[in-house]
């Protein structure tokens, strides 16, 4: 089951709705057919709040994603608080792909590593991206062309000093992220061609 609800009391959710600057947006994914009612990711609408004239988002419940990576069982935490634009996908291509859609949290998790920004990891969180969706339900053709705009137009997003921000889910406001980002590392070396370990 990759992506998990990090968060364990569901009770407060609908109040958010009810904040100045922030409107209840529930985010459900395929997450493993007879668990996808069972977990929920959920975001809040940022009002008056774009980059580059898209949109922006808070997760309101933290979540993770788990995948092996290397061999390595990897997961990765995407805490509370932290902004998101969903897909970065320009307005002239909106009528073929939406920011928001089924590949919501497979973007979410995206735009995360991308914050992150660890070095000699971005073909891997692109990598990360196209599994994600995959396991979200994304059709083939959707999730290909994504992937593909990603690995063609996305290397100047990453590891953008800006893209590491987060607001308070209470009150809209800027917050100070829970971690710095110096020195993280979420994914394993890569293993050596034509080295194996010695029993």
């Amino acid at each position: 089951m990759p992506f998990v609800d990090r968060s364990a009391d569901t009770s407060g959710l609908e109040s958010i709705g009810g904040e100045e600057g922030l409107e209840a947006v529930r985010v459900r994914t395929h997450v493993g057919r007879e668990q996808a009612r069972r977990r929920l990711i959920a975001v809040a609408i940022l009002a008056d709040m774009e980059k580059q004239g898209r949109t922006l988002a808070v997760v309101v419940r933290p979540y993770a994603y788990m995948h092996p990576v290397y061999g390595q069982d990897v997961t990765i935490e995407i805490p509370q608080g932290f902004v998101t634009d969903f897909a970065s996908i320009p307005k002239a291509f909106h009528f073929l792909i939406h920011p928001f859609g089924r590949h919501a949290p497979a973007a979410v998790l995206h735009d995360f590593l991308y914050a992150l920004g660890q070095k000699k990891a971005r073909k891997l969180a692109d990598g990360l991206f196209l599994n994600a969706m995959r396991e979200a339900g994304v059709p083939p053709m959707r999730r290909w062309i994504m992937h593909r705009m990603v690995r063609t137009f996305g290397g100047g997003g990453y590891g953008l000093k800006d893209d590491w921000k987060f607001v308070d889910t209470e009150t809209g406001v800027d917050a100070d992220p829970p971690y710095t980002i110096d020195g993280i590392t979420w994914a394993p070396a890569k293993p050596k061609r034509g080295k194996k370990g010695k029993a």
